[in-house]
């Protein structure tokens, strides 16, 4: 704990609870240097400085401890080099790759089997082992770290290779490419988890060209695809197998020769600011069959007027207190459960992020959560939310790019959340082009990393009518009209203050001002309200049918 806040500056002397220390931001450049305003919670890794703000949120989980597999033999036996051999393996790569052999059980077949082991180090440490017998069933070491095979082979190199498998790897060596790694646990079809990478991420970071060699299949090409993703297209290259499904087929039937020749010879992926016909055209036929795919986001009527889809963005507003933050969490909270996917959040103005999570899980289990619930639901909530910490020295929209750019590689996030754009660093505006230089930054993001991100924005001061203001668009956030001519996607959420529903609260009309795609939706509105004996979920209400309890009274400002 004390070596956590030791990174951030703070020295705690050894002591916990509530503390008063001097600051390591101003306290050095203060007249009374002495002077003890940093205010530290070592408990919940809370810091707070009363004189220069700086402020934050220390992590303070254990950094999560694997199994460490007991060394096995890697001695090459003779049965090991004439299994290897009728795949094209010759002894000296499996000596190389420190491959050695044991008798396993397998659970799935209820039996104990000679198992061929492939080692998988890291800075020479056996971190896991994967078994598998000759009629290809496999193991690895249960709660061991889920690493990549071979990782040794590519720390110190620039240009490296990826294989879905490690039989491909070794076929790669035999063709004389030895800065190679495979995938630990091959390709599956679906949304794709890749958790291994989180556990890699150092030695990938700073590649100058990662060259994909996934398997010919359906499953392997949605692999290659999610990598490329996750690294960025422009720094990765793919390989085509043809007529055959991988390497050590090649291998098998041409050998080293030819898949050498193969390998030299990998294709890019379309370079940014250039179409090739050829690479799209696939997706051209598919456009012409259905279109762009989109995301119901399951929200009242929504599907009518506002779908979402990758490589695109969208901007929220609403006045102060119209429920913009919740119907986003809503939203995020929908996509989760009905398409898994994953989300970033960078939303300081939720703080404290017990709270913000919290009411995602009420959400969620559409009930105010009891610490049971809150425990049981804990496992969801760490796979498909994820939290950028709030760092008032950089709050700069790179930054926060930056941030999520690295979650779209470590975890494979598909939604961003920037909630709100106001509380981003605006300092460095020069000039009446700033905004729209920045937004378009968010379109090459949401475009390189085939993600969708929501930019709540807060509109300017506007003037009420009695108590009651007019329903803001796009036009009416401060600092550019850009807004509105740059998204994809312009949402307003409206407060009908007063207007109480069946579920007790006021009803919120979520109004689609833009939907530049027309198969993503259409201008209009619908109603919904919150229902907060259930969790705060959103509910459907029927604008035309609805009787509505008027509240003249209420004024919300």
């Amino acid at each position: 704990m004390f070596e956590k806040f030791l990174e951030y500056g703070i020295d705690t002397k050894g002591r916990s609870g509530d503390l008063k220390l001097t600051c390591p931001k101003c306290s050095p450049t203060r007249k009374n240097k002495s002077d003890r305003c940093l205010s530290v919670n070592t408990e919940k890794g809370l810091y707070n400085c009363h004189h220069c703000n700086w402020s934050g949120n220390v992590n303070l989980t254990k950094k999560k401890e694997y199994i460490k597999p007991v060394k096995v033999n890697a001695d090459v036996s003779e049965r090991l080099v004439k299994w290897f051999g009728k795949r094209g393996i010759t002894e000296a790569t499996v000596a190389h790759w420190k491959i050695g052999e044991s008798k396993e059980y397998f659970p799935q077949i209820d039996k104990r089997r000679n198992a061929v082991n492939f080692n998988y180090y890291r800075k020479g440490e056996l971190v896991n082992v994967k078994f598998r017998d000759a009629e290809k069933n496999f193991k690895m070491v249960k709660n061991a770290e889920l690493i990549f095979y071979g990782l040794d082979n590519i720390k110190e190199m620039d240009t490296i290779y990826i294989t879905e498998g490690e039989m491909d790897a070794l076929s790669l060596h035999e063709a004389g490419i030895y800065s190679v790694c495979s995938v630990p646990n091959g390709a599956s079809l679906g949304n794709q988890r890749l958790d291994y990478l989180d556990n890699c991420y150092e030695y990938f970071e700073k590649k100058e060209c990662i060259v994909l060699c996934t398997d010919n299949d359906q499953a392997g090409l949605q692999l290659r695809n999610e990598l490329a993703r996750r690294f960025g297209q422009h720094r990765c290259k793919y390989i085509e197998f043809g007529e055959f499904k991988d390497a050590n087929e090649i291998l098998v039937s041409k050998g080293h020769t030819e898949l050498r020749e193969i390998l030299n010879n990998p294709k890019a992926f379309p370079v940014e600011g250039i179409v090739n016909i050829d690479d799209i055209w696939d997706n051209v036929l598919n456009f012409n069959d259905n279109g762009i795919k989109n995301y119901d986001i399951k929200i009242g009527d929504s599907k009518e007027y506002i779908n979402i889809s990758m490589g695109e963005w969208s901007v929220v507003t609403g006045i102060p207190n119209a429920g913009k933050s919740d119907w986003i969490d809503q939203v995020c909270v929908n996509l989760a459960t009905n398409q898994n996917f994953r989300i970033g959040m960078f939303t300081p103005e939720s703080y404290p992020y017990e709270a913000h999570i919290k009411r995602i899980a009420n959400k969620l289990n559409e009930k105010d959560c009891d610490n049971d619930t809150l425990n049981n639901t804990k496992d969801f909530i760490k796979e498909h939310f994820y939290f950028v910490k709030i760092d008032l020295n950089n709050l700069s929209l790179k930054s926060i790019l930056d941030k999520f750019k690295q979650l779209v590689f470590t975890n494979g996030i598909n939604i961003c959340v920037i909630d709100p754009w106001n509380m981003l660093d605006h300092s460095q505006q020069k000039d009446f082009t700033y905004v729209g230089k920045l937004l378009s930054e968010i379109t090459q993001f949401c475009q390189q990393t085939k993600t969708h991100l929501f930019l709540v924005a807060h509109p300017r001061k506007m003037e009420s009518n009695e108590g009651k203001y007019r329903v803001p668009n796009p036009y009416d956030i401060s600092q550019s009209s850009d807004f509105f001519n740059k998204a994809y996607n312009c949402i307003t959420v409206y407060r009908n203050i007063g207007q109480k529903t069946i579920y007790g609260s006021d009803s919120v009309s979520v109004y689609v001002q833009k939907v530049k795609r027309k198969e993503n939706g259409k201008q209009g509105d619908f109603m919904i309200a919150p229902d907060f004996n259930n969790g705060g979920v959103y509910k459907s209400i029927d604008k035309h049918k609805q009787r509505f309890e008027v509240i003249k009274d209420n004024i919300p400002f």
